[in-house]
């Protein structure tokens, strides 16, 4: 028996239709670049007061600011900085209460493309 909606009797849910097959991810670019690896043995350009100086902890730590990317995504290469393991932890807010300021980031950003363009990584026209 249905009702004039051709619904079935109160409580009884009709089959759902099967969803549609997830499409798969689109593959991300290369997760190892020339300027990631660039930033191993250099020294820390954030220099925050949590810094231990430590250049075999140094990685390239990218700058989440101004939509430079989406969600769950991180910026290009090019807007990151030299960091060893705390700065980086204190630039991704990993570490409470560490205090930091955009003149750092700016300055970190500046020293970092220097050092990349001195060592050829990075070309500028």
């Amino acid at each position: 028996m249905t009702d004039l909606m051709g619904r079935g009797p109160l409580g009884l849910k009709g089959a759902k239709p099967p969803k549609p097959p997830r499409k798969p991810m689109k593959a991300s670019g290369p997760k190892t670049t020339k300027l990631r690896t660039a930033a191993k043995g250099q020294p820390c350009t954030l220099r925050l007061p949590c810094c231990n100086s430590n250049p075999e902890t140094t990685s390239l730590s990218h700058i989440r600011a101004f939509g430079w990317a989406g969600t769950a995504e991180k910026p290009m290469d090019f807007l990151a900085v030299f960091a060893c393991s705390d700065c980086h932890d204190a630039l991704d807010r990993r570490r409470n209460g560490e205090l930091w300021g955009w003149d750092d980031v700016t300055r970190a950003l500046g020293e970092t493309l220097i050092a990349q363009h001195r060592m050829g990584n990075l070309i500028v026209a």
